[in-house]
């Protein structure tokens, strides 16, 4: 799911279940995971029973719902945070590479601010290894690849020029006509690709042999966000992630700085706002284009009616303030539900505009 996807997240009805959960990626701290997640578990049964809007049925089928996704869980391999969501009839799960707080939230909505703000620190990525036998595709969230089986993908060059060969009557220039056939096999693999990243675009990386580079490169006819010279065909995950790690790193270096010098430009045509309580005001109206944020920067913050307040300074009014865990977050989810671009960028980047700027449509 795209950042925007996960911004939008709706449930089936009511009762909307979330459940967040600090993770451990390593021993002795992982071993309490699990005895966490049950305590959870238990939590969000007991408050399921206890709401009596909600009919015993329907608490035991969303109840069943989530405590079969949680089983499912590997925490062995957890990440910093662990999210679980589930209504009558709908299950979600994503690990996190950013840490939570421990919570379980029943509502008519899900709790997604933490889980959009994970995904758009993360860097998603389409890695395609280029091979005769086979072309694969993987799926990357940050340093997680999920090889991809749909399309067509994995694609093996199986006719004439390929595992079969050419005919020895194929004519006077038979390599002319093999360079034509991988033409057409890298072509395929194109129009494939073209298709899933319609779906969910995201940069592209490409590994393989200066010659399939080549071919693939004329068919695919877009910038590569980077290449691996060589053959990979056989490279698992880790390898996969591990060659492309230095690409990944310069991408995500030149996508802040293209940020940065747009947040420049914005600030001449007046479409720039600087600073938590303006931004958080502006995100809420639906007017964030782009937000540039430190990676570093959290602020709890105090929310009355439209306006927000340090976290040491809650409102004297006669209806209570809303304390926001992380304003920042908040601002995240609410500028990419309305579609906007989001970037963090190094700490310090914006030292004199309050570590976040947001350029606004209008």
């Amino acid at each position: 799911m795209t950042v925007e996807d996960l911004a939008k997240l709706t449930p089936s009805g009511y009762p909307a279940v979330s459940l967040l959960m600090p993770t451990h990626r390593t021993a002795p701290d992982n071993q309490q995971d699990p005895i966490r997640l049950r305590n959870l578990l238990s939590e969000a049964r007991r408050r399921l029973e206890l709401d009596e809007t909600v009919p015993r049925e329907v608490a035991a089928e969303v109840y069943d719902e989530i405590a079969a996704a949680a089983d499912r869980v590997d925490l062995r391999h957890a990440g910093e945070g662990l999210a679980l969501f589930a209504s009558p009839g709908q299950v979600h799960v994503r690990m996190l590479e950013s840490p939570v707080q421990e919570r379980v939230v029943i509502a008519d909505t899900y709790e997604v601010r933490d889980v959009v703000a994970d995904a758009a620190r993360r860097h998603r990525y389409w890695a395609l290894v280029l091979s005769e036998q086979p072309t694969r595709l993987w799926s990357g969230d940050g340093p997680d690849l999920v090889e991809v089986t749909s399309h067509g993908f994995p694609f093996t060059h199986e006719g004439p020029g390929g595992l079969l060969g050419l005919p020895r009557d194929y004519g006077q220039e038979p390599s002319k006509h093999e360079r034509e056939r991988h033409r057409q096999f890298f072509r395929d693999i194109a129009t494939a690709l073209g298709a899933i990243d319609n779906l969910d675009s995201r940069p592209v990386f490409v590994l393989g042999v200066e010659r399939y580079l080549s071919h693939f490169a004329e068919a695919w006819q877009r910038p590569f966000a980077g290449t691996v010279t060589g053959n990979y065909d056989h490279a698992g995950a880790h390898e996969v992630y591990q060659l492309l790690a230095p690409r990944l790193a310069a991408y995500t270096a030149m996508e802040q700085v293209a940020a940065l010098e747009a947040l420049d430009a914005a600030r001449g045509a007046n479409r720039f706002a600087a600073g938590l309580p303006e931004v958080w005001s502006l995100a809420h109206q639906g007017r964030g284009a782009h937000l540039v944020v430190e990676e570093g920067y959290h602020s709890p913050a105090w929310v009355h009616e439209d306006h927000l307040h340090p976290p040491n300074q809650e409102p004297h009014t006669e209806t209570a303030g809303v304390l926001l865990d992380d304003a920042v977050d908040d601002i995240v989810e609410w500028v990419a539900r309305q579609g906007g671009d989001v970037t963090f960028v190094g700490d310090d980047s914006l030292a004199s505009d309050g570590r976040i700027a947001l350029i606004v449509r209008y």
